[in-house]
């Protein structure tokens, strides 16, 4: 291995690449001075190794102290000789030094005095071991501090380019990493059993091995916040194991599913919210609604089930080539009555700017237009309805009275205009005129229903 390459087990204190200086009585910096062979072996082999050389401790008798500064020593590391961490480069730890060295055998038992937790071998570079730099990722990312010092003080930002963490705080943090990764193999450990398993007794026509469910370290992993594409990777993975959801009780499916539901609809509002607030063009909407057809069912109060998007309708099949398009076709789930769908934009003007007469204002030419266009949809479709079903194959159809949907513009604001065009769309017989506005509030009224907040009211 090349880790064994290039750090062998028989090496002796006097092999380590350092150098010892005293800086005053009782005191001393030790210092890596890279050997040629690893410049070489790092692709630096013209830069002079004197050049290079970095401090990386300090041993402070009198003040109480040792400090290490954390580089890679590691030769194939792409960041060789630099800092460990981003912003972290001195860690400091407060306590009696028993020895300060002058040597380098002094070097590795000074070292070796140091807290649980830490890199204890100049070879591997120093600083927190790998599984704890999460410590430093979380004063880094809180603070603006270079320093962090273990001391017994209350953990603290100091203001001065230092941050103070207690050595109670410290090992409480330092035993959650150890008890999360202990949960974490166990779990896997648990898991790579099962899966192993369960392909082998697939193979072989053998039952499946079920997960254990009482206070097993993946239920207790559950209490972990994971990431959002955590969360998609396991559903994911419960979509495609059958077998997995067929060992699931029903009521761990029903939490399940809904727990699925209310997150995917709370990003739908926000991802909803967003397009509102930037004018999205006429495509972008249509790629929502198409992605998410569950939201048309919203307009329609009744099962509804996409046919097609982008549907032709003037033509002899509804693939989207004919002379007459729609941007949805859906039909009743119950008696299989069609409904169009026309996609506009939020930003379409409902009313004209100016008053008719009194405080009553005309529909638009964008929106009369609209309602046109959806009428015309409608009987090309009632037209061709025969021809279509025959041309592509889909029988389970039919334009007894065709549901006609237009959604376009937002509320106004003004009384006059709301009034004005209610009246118009109460009297609208034939197309149902909703606002892009009036769907993210039925979107905010099933989330509060799946909720089943009774406190929350809805979502404004």
């Amino acid at each position: 291995m090349l880790m064994a390459r290039l750090f062998p087990n028989d090496f002796s204190p006097e092999d380590l690449d350092i150098e010892i200086e005293e800086i005053f009585p009782n005191c001393t910096e030790v210092f890596y001075l890279p050997s040629q062979a690893d410049l070489d072996l790092a692709g630096r082999g013209s830069e002079a190794p004197r050049q290079l050389r970095k401090k990386i401790a300090v041993f402070n008798g009198k003040g109480g102290y040792i400090s290490v500064y954390p580089i890679y020593t590691l030769p194939t590391h792409p960041d060789y000789l630099n800092q460990k961490y981003p912003q972290i480069e001195e860690i400091r730890l407060l306590f009696d030094i028993d020895i300060v060295p002058y040597t380098k055998d002094d070097v590795l038992s000074a070292l070796e005095g140091m807290p649980a937790g830490f890199v204890k071998d100049v070879r591997y570079g120093l600083g927190l071991i790998k599984d704890f730099r999460f410590i430093i990722s979380a004063v880094e990312e809180q603070t603006k501090s270079k320093v962090l010092v273990l001391c017994d003080e209350e953990t603290r930002d100091k203001d001065d380019g230092r941050f103070c963490l207690s050595w109670g705080d410290y090992d409480e943090m330092r035993r959650d990493c150890n008890r999360i990764t202990e949960r974490a193999r166990k779990a896997a450990r648990i898991s790579k059993s099962a899966a192993t398993y369960n392909r082998l007794a697939y193979l072989l026509g053998n039952e499946q091995k079920p997960l254990p469910i009482a206070n097993d370290s993946i239920s207790k992993m559950l209490s972990i916040k994971i990431s959002d594409t955590d969360k998609q990777a396991a559903m994911n993975l419960i979509v495609g194991d059958k077998s997995a959801i067929e060992q699931t009780d029903t009521v761990t499916l029903s939490r399940l599913k809904n727990d699925i539901e209310l997150v995917s609809l709370e990003v739908l509002i926000k991802k909803y919210e967003e397009l509102l607030s930037k004018s999205a063009r006429e495509e972008t909407w249509q790629k929502l609604f198409n992605d998410n057809p569950f939201i048309l069912n919203l307009a329609f109060g009744y099962p509804a089930i996409k046919i097609s998007g982008q549907a032709s309708v003037g033509g002899k099949h509804l693939s989207g080539d004919g002379e007459k398009i729609t941007d949805f076709l859906l039909k009743n789930g119950v008696t299989n009555n069609l409904a169009i769908v026309e996609i506009k934009k939020p930003s379409s003007m409902l009313l004209n700017k100016t008053q008719y007469r009194g405080a009553v204002f005309s529909a638009s030419k964008e929106l009369t237009g609209s309602v046109t266009q959806v009428l015309d949809q409608c009987y090309q479709l009632q037209k061709n309805i025969s021809t279509i079903k025959v041309d592509s194959r889909i029988y389970d159809i039919e334009s007894y009275a065709i549901h006609c949907i237009l959604i376009i513009g937002t509320m106004p604001t003004d009384e006059n205009q709301k009034k004005s065009l209610e009246i118009y769309r109460r009297n609208s017989k034939n197309v149902q005129i909703i606002t892009f506005d009036e769907m993210l509030v039925k979107l905010k009224q099933l989330h509060c229903f799946l909720s089943d907040d009774d406190n929350s009211g809805v979502a404004q």
